[in-house]
């Protein structure tokens, strides 16, 4: 049986916190996907949001052995919440978004239960977000408003004991 050959392996790869050196490369990357979330790189509000989540430390991002930002995800550490994630279009298919959740994971349980609005169950451009929450010990945990690009949402928990 041939095994899957994945254009980057798993092993050349480094989560980091993102900088502000990194602010155009997450621009670029919400760019790719407003299509599943709606417009943000125009929104002052989400820009100022990237900016925050810089200066807080709480957005992490994932560079292969070039230095290329392959993903992203940001954090609401208040809340325990994981509030952005995204891997670049060419990167997808090879874990980077599973691994990124892991950090986000580790960096949030050790306030308790885990939180993430993602795409609900019959939305088939969202499958692979939530297998990833899923396969991470996500459940559904209420229903949630439409996001802006009108796709349905519900918001997950990790329940994590102390």
């Amino acid at each position: 049986m041939k095994q899957r050959l994945n254009k980057y392996k798993m092993d050349n790869y480094k989560i980091r916190l993102v900088n502000q050196e990194d602010y155009c490369t997450w621009i670029e990357l919400a760019k790719e996907v407003e299509c599943l979330f709606g417009s943000m790189v125009d929104s002052k509000e989400f820009c100022k949001g990237i900016k925050d989540c810089i200066h807080k430390n709480n957005a992490f991002g994932i560079e292969n052995k070039n230095k290329d930002l392959m993903g992203i995800i940001a954090l609401d550490r208040e809340n325990n919440e994981i509030i952005w994630l995204a891997v670049a279009k060419k990167y997808r298919g090879n874990r980077y978004g599973d691994k990124l959740v892991k950090k986000a994971i580790d960096e949030l349980k050790i306030n308790g239960d885990i939180y993430v609005q993602t795409f609900s169950k019959r939305e088939e451009q969202g499958k692979s977000a939530r297998i990833v929450y899923e396969n991470n010990g996500f459940v559904d945990f209420k229903n949630a408003d439409n996001n802006p690009a009108n796709m349905e949402t519900v918001v997950m928990i990790k329940t994590n004991k102390i």
